[in-house]
């Protein structure tokens, strides 16, 4: 055990070292400390500017379908190719170690901390957001300490179902039963109490203070045991996050027990992860693509020059899906802002929530990862109209969203259609301007990419291009006030984002005249 410690420790000492010698990347983390620190002492100020407060069950609610997409993940993940908790480092060097098995895997879990961090890093911003509900910022970071502990015990059941599933298909549909199973209890008490009540409101309230929302695994336990706490129930709140506790124990324990030896299991996910990796690094981003299989119905492009491109990235589309722009993600948003928008009743509370989680999402489009194949470097046009076209598709299929997320909101909510269709400006726009802000980064940094440092520079970057925008925006509405103020703001803050996009992507026009393909670059 004393060189799992050795590890931790030196892994610890080697980081601390590295910021010694990077005075920018010191500085940086300090910016960060310092921003987080600012919006601690902002959250004393915020809470009492609002009036009336949102009943802490909505909340409750939010955070339950929040995790309940990341249950679903970790479900997939597992029947698939079960979840990374190693890297091939320590395939290399700790398997082959006089360690315990059962050590090196606890070793495992204490170092999916780290990727939890960074997967509800954003939580940490969510203090205005969640001032509506009287949460302040000691509630962020209870609800970041919640969420980090979930998403460890969700990697661990990723790792059991894998071991247990792997290579046997009624397993599989088995776990996929139960998976939904936990929640048929609750999904039932719904519709028995909308059909008492006929009120959508009333039977949503009802559920998600029922017994069968406190007692569904994992997200239902976590978002009890948050909210609990919050509310003064101190005892609930320990006792739910107990639960998640005996439960990962227990994973922990079965997985030592039944199968001692564990290690290949755990191989394959670490090894696919390496080779994604290694093959991003090497700016072979079709061989980092998911090995999900396509249905070739047509085949050729339309198109000439750099549109060529946009047809090629709607061919991919609709081959992996039949739907074409609607993936699975982009069912869970419409369907989860529907819902939402019964629960805090404010299309501008949703759409700053997706916002925040396009922030994170945009590197996925199309367009960004072309720029890692030779591909649209042959195309003899301006890198400008290549770069444009490139991202065409993802613009459409934000666009569509939008329009199916927004509309179905306004319409429950009553909205006023051209507030409806600024919210939808709002959204298509604001993944406009983070792609101009990607392709800043690629140009003025090689397009190397941290998941660490410089996911915090680019959300800080993004904040910060941001803030002329919401500032004007607020200037104007308190100015004209009333329903013209509002729809005055929104539309200086569209406006923005589509200004600060163009400067963007002129700025970075150039990032393909580089000599040398970008790749990207994973530090450790």
């Amino acid at each position: 055990m004393s060189a799992l410690f050795y590890i931790i420790g030196k892994s610890i000492k080697n980081s601390l070292k590295e910021l010694l010698k990077k005075p920018g990347k010191l500085f940086l983390y300090i910016f960060v400390i310092a921003l987080i620190a600012a919006m601690i002492i902002l959250s004393f100020f915020t809470s009492s500017y609002i009036d009336t407060l949102s009943p802490m069950f909505w909340f409750s609610a939010i955070l339950f379908l929040f995790i309940t997409l990341f249950f679903g993940i970790s479900i997939s993940k597992g029947l698939s190719g079960g979840d990374a908790i190693f890297e091939m480092n320590d395939v290399n060097l700790l398997f082959v170690s006089p360690v315990s098995s059962r050590k090196i895997l606890l070793y495992g879990i204490v170092r999916m901390a780290k990727t939890a961090f960074w997967a509800g890093f954003f939580i940490l911003f969510q203090s205005n957001s969640l001032a509506n509900f009287g949460v302040g910022f000691d509630g962020v970071l209870l609800t970041f300490a919640g969420f980090l502990f979930c998403v460890i015990v969700l990697t661990i059941l990723s790792l059991l179902i894998y071991s247990i599933t792997n290579g046997k298909t009624l397993r599989k549909r088995i776990v996929k039963i139960f998976a939904v199973a936990v929640f048929i209890p609750l999904a039932v008490y719904l519709i028995v109490q909308y059909l008492n009540t006929q009120d959508v409101l009333l039977a949503l309230e009802s559920a998600f203070t029922s017994p069968f929302f406190k007692f569904v695994p994992i997200a239902g336990w976590t978002s009890c045991a948050i909210t609990s706490i919050l509310s003064g129930d101190i005892l609930n709140g320990i006792f739910f996050f107990g639960l998640n506790f005996v439960l990962g124990a227990g994973l922990t324990i079965y997985i030592l027990l039944s199968k001692a030896d564990y290690y290949e299991d755990v191989l394959v996910a670490t090894e696919t992860a390496y080779e994604k990796k290694r093959a991003l690094m090497e700016g072979n981003i079709n061989a980092a693509a998911s090995a999900k299989k396509v249905k070739v119905l047509k085949t050729g492009i339309a198109g000439t020059g750099a549109m060529s491109i946009f047809a090629k990235h709607m061919r991919e589309s609709f081959r992996e899906n039949r739907f074409g722009f609607l993936n699975l993600m982009s069912v869970f948003f419409i369907i989860g802002s529907a819902v939402a928008a019964f629960l805090v009743r404010d299309l501008i509370t949703i759409l700053q929530m997706l916002m925040w989680i396009q922030v994170f999402l945009i590197g996925t489009g199309r367009g960004l990862k072309e720029t890692y194949s030779h591909y649209i470097y042959m195309i003899p046009e301006s890198s400008f109209k290549k770069i444009i076209c490139s991202n065409m598709e993802l613009m459409l299929k934000t666009l569509i969203e939008g329009v199916l997320i927004f509309l179905p909101g306004g319409i429950i909510l009553q909205a006023h259609p051209l507030f409806i269709i600024i919210c939808i400006l709002i959204y298509t726009l604001f993944s406009f301007l983070l792609l101009g802000v990607n392709y800043l980064f690629m140009r003025s940094t090689g397009a190397n990419v941290s998941m660490g440092i410089l996911m915090m520079v680019y959300f800080i970057a993004v904040l910060l291009i941001m803030a002329p925008g919401i500032i004007l925006a607020v200037v104007a509405g308190s100015m004209i006030g009333g329903d013209s103020g509002l729809f005055s703001g929104l539309l200086i803050l569209a406006l923005w984002e589509l200004i600060a996009g163009i400067i963007c992507f002129i700025i970075s026009r150039g990032v393909l005249h580089n000599c040398d393909m970008a790749v990207i670059k994973l530090n450790k």
